[in-house]
């Protein structure tokens, strides 16, 4: 399984949607788990209107169907690499 990135432009969202965002994304989990991909984390940059979400999932294809399946918005979905704190 490898990492990936979906880039969400949340252009106009209050800090409510936002939450509810984050908390369809804990609820969708078990069907995410059905189509092979994990939501790890999100990161919201309020200056930039941008939510940056991480997943595991075997393909970017995958991660983003899965996205669109669950009726979650997605911009970009891209490959990443993550490097943990050493501290």
């Amino acid at each position: 399984m490898d990492v990936f990135v979906v880039e969400r432009f949340l252009v106009g969202w209050s800090a409510t949607e936002v939450d509810a965002l984050i908390g369809r994304l804990e609820e969708a989990a078990p069907k995410l788990a059905e189509l092979g991909v994990s939501h790890v984390e999100s990161i919201y940059i309020p200056d930039d209107e941008t939510c940056l979400s991480l997943f595991v999932g075997p393909n970017a294809d995958a991660v983003r169907s899965a996205n669109e399946e669950c009726d979650l918005p997605t911009g970009r979905t891209l490959g990443a690499i993550t490097h943990a704190s050493r501290t």
